[in-house]
């Protein structure tokens, strides 16, 4: 059995639920929270990823304004839109145990600033992994 390391588990399970938004993402049968969550996790496995990357501890949080937090203490490299994900956070806790959450937000924008972070976590791996 092979053990990936804590940042490429994390960062392949990003994937998964980005992968599952790319796939529903027209399908008007799949409520957009649902899509939205789905990002969140995303969002919330890249950074815990860059993080476990760099060997800082990190919280078993999901409040990725905490996150983003954690990576600018510790000089942790972050593309300038990072800060847009915040308003994804309540999709992970409030909509996770049952709460409608009235907001919307769009769901087209944010899969692709989401897909633009997976490259750049995907880049700071690659670099990582050369050196």
């Amino acid at each position: 059995m092979v053990i990936k390391e804590e940042y490429r588990a994390l960062f392949d399970l990003g994937c998964q639920d980005l992968k599952l938004v790319e796939k529903n993402l027209e399908d008007k049968e799949i409520r957009e929270q649902i899509l939205l969550f789905h990002l969140q996790q995303a969002v919330e496995k890249f950074l815990k990823s860059l993080i476990s990357l760099n060997h800082v501890k990190f919280p078993k949080i999901h409040d990725i304004e905490e996150l983003i937090e954690l990576c600018k203490e510790n000089k942790i490299p972050l593309p300038a839109f990072v800060d847009e994900f915040v308003s994804l956070t309540p999709f992970a806790v409030e909509f996770r145990y049952g709460f409608i959450i009235e907001e919307t937000l769009d769901i087209n924008y944010f899969y692709q600033k989401v897909t633009e972070f997976k490259r750049f976590t995907e880049k700071c791996i690659t670099e990582h992994n050369k050196g």
